[in-house]
């Protein structure tokens, strides 16, 4: 089992195993001030992961418009698309 703790991708990580890749998201406890990790989702290939972190990343961004959202899910993706473009 691998995990690929890239801190571009940061709070999120992909674990890869024979079966899939996973996505998991680290959070801190509002509580205890502790981080912990859940997993947002599992998938068969990298490209299906990534898009994963896109959409769970656009869940928490204040936006008011349509083309508000549509700018920022393009400026994310392209953040990631670039990342893997190298």
């Amino acid at each position: 089992m691998n995990q690929i703790k890239d801190p571009k991708l940061n709070p999120y990580y992909i674990q890869v195993d024979e079966y899939n890749y996973s996505v998991f998201k680290t959070v801190v406890s509002t509580e205890s001030n502790k981080p912990y990790d859940i997993a947002v989702g599992h998938y068969s290939n990298m490209g299906s992961a990534l898009k994963c972190i896109v959409k769970d990343s656009m869940k928490f961004k204040q936006v008011d418009t349509i083309q508000e959202y549509l700018d920022e899910y393009n400026k994310v993706t392209q953040e990631i698309n670039q990342m893997i473009s190298v």
